[in-house]
């Protein structure tokens, strides 16, 4: 079902095997719906959050206001950034829309390294690409998008 996951538990069985430790971030490894809309997400989600006690911050940016999206006429769907609330750790990202299965790569890179949401906001990403949503979905989970 997980190619993806299963790869990477691949590479850790011959890790264990070769070098006597291997590895898998579990709360890494992205999940995609190949519909229309796509839908992706890695890490924890908003129930998840809730239930462990953990306060967060949500950013999130609508297809409807970027600009390739728009052009594309494939405006249905959003981008959502959860970051913890007092160090802005992405927590989570959440993607229903337009290339939700390549943009999440992104996300996993941002949970995997322990970004925070300020850390993304602050790289550039071309213009106009659908990737400037996930860049404002950031900016708003620890400031204000600019393009809403």
């Amino acid at each position: 079902m997980l190619a993806h996951k299963a790869e990477e538990e691949g590479i850790a069985a011959v890790e264990i095997i070769k070098k006597g430790h291997g590895h898998v971030n579990y709360g890494a490894i992205p999940s995609v719906v190949y519909t229309h809309p796509e839908v992706a997400w890695v890490g924890k989600s908003e129930q998840e959050l809730k239930a462990d006690g953990v306060q967060y911050n949500v950013g999130k940016f609508p297809f409807s206001a970027n600009s390739r999206a728009k052009t594309n006429l494939d405006t249905e769907g959003f981008v959502k950034f959860l970051s913890e609330k007092e160090t802005d750790k992405i927590l989570g990202v959440h993607i229903i829309g337009p290339n939700a299965g390549e943009m999440i790569a992104s996300g996993v890179l941002a949970v995997e390294y322990g970004a925070s949401s300020e850390d993304i906001a602050r790289t550039s990403h071309a213009h106009p690409t659908l990737s400037e949503a996930f860049k404002e979905a950031a900016m708003a989970a620890y400031d204000n998008a600019i393009h809403v």
